[in-house]
């Protein structure tokens, strides 16, 4: 019986110095590749359903500004990869964004050479397509598009980018790339300095008169934190002008107080609010406005409750006050 215990006891002791020998057995089982596309390990696939996953990408305007919008695309190993690879401006990919008056963003023929993500950090090496751009609204797009993208894998907080393996000081038009990029002021409006801070904001636009998206804003406001009230203060300002951005909230309407309760936001406006028009569609568009600007801050918020004086108003029958789970589904 003693014999058997020390056998145990001798097997025990092999394992942990084989372990402690073995730093990361991760990292033994995989290799030390540094183009190794950890993203199927890292995102489980949490939003795949009938061998597709609900991803969001973010394409452009013709003005420039960055979209999201979320699409199926099919589940595959290296998902962030694949991700990517539906920013490229193909003739399927152009035909099928310009019904929505949206454009590719990567040039065409770009390819990813090779990706990895670690500690947050992705790095994604393109081929030298990536560079063939003519403006600078072009080349701001693509860098937001890229980082964009990636980071809404939760796996992913910084994106570097590299070219052919390098990595460059910047592109042609000046834009930064020689460090860890993150989310930061998406379609900025105006400058943002030490006296004021950002804040992400919701509008909507239509390229063709029919269909509409809504478009992210960063704008300024004074104060040392963003709270959801100055958010929707901020959104009262309206659209940037010259933008196309647009509102369906009546005009000289004010806020009185915003609160959250339960995931539910109660927004209390002055009388103006009423001049609302009585239809569907635009009282829907407006909730869902409303509540994209607040998710921004709390992301918790599930349904948006309007009201004047304190008292909810009344919205056209079938208006939805819960918030849908993507800004743009396409």
């Amino acid at each position: 019986m003693k014999k058997f215990k020390w056998f145990n006891v001798l097997i025990v002791v092999c394992l942990v110095t084989l372990l402690a020998a073995c730093q990361n057995p991760l990292t033994m089982l995989l290799g030390d590749r540094e183009d190794l596309d950890v993203s199927l390990i890292i995102d489980h696939g949490e939003h795949a359903q009938d061998g597709m996953r609900e991803t969001v990408l973010y394409y452009r305007d013709e003005k420039g500004m960055l979209i999201p919008v979320m699409k199926k695309i099919p589940w595959e190993e290296g998902i962030a990869r694949g991700a990517l690879r539906k920013l490229v401006d193909e003739e399927f990919l152009r035909e099928d964004l310009q019904a929505v008056g949206l454009l590719p963003i990567l040039p065409e023929d770009t390819e990813v050479i090779g990706i990895s993500i670690n500690d947050g950090l992705s790095k994604v090496d393109f081929n030298e397509k990536l560079l063939n751009y003519a403006t600078e609204v072009e080349e701001q797009a693509i860098v937001q598009s890229i980082v964009y993208t990636l980071t809404e894998f939760e796996s992913i907080d910084q994106v570097q980018i590299l070219v052919n393996g390098e990595v460059l000081n910047q592109l042609k038009f000046g834009t930064r790339v020689d460090l860890p990029l993150q989310r930061e002021n998406i379609n900025l409006s105006g400058i943002i300095d030490d006296n004021n801070i950002p804040v992400v904001v919701y509008y909507k636009s239509t390229n063709n008169g029919m269909d509409s998206y809504y478009v992210p804003v960063t704008k300024r406001i004074q104060g040392l934190k963003v709270d959801i009230k100055s958010a929707i203060v901020a959104q009262l300002e309206g659209a940037p002008e010259g933008s196309g951005l647009y509102s369906e909230l009546p005009e000289g309407v004010l806020v009185n107080d915003v609160f959250v309760k339960e995931g539910i936001a109660y927004i209390d406006f002055t009388a103006e609010i009423k001049r609302m028009p009585n239809n569907k569609d635009l009282q829907q568009s407006l909730v869902y406005e409303l509540g994209f600007t607040l998710k921004e801050i709390e992301p918790s918020i599930s349904q948006v409750r309007i009201l004047s004086g304190g008292s909810e108003i009344e919205l056209s029958s079938g208006v939805n006050l819960n918030l849908p789970s993507y800004t743009n589904p396409f």
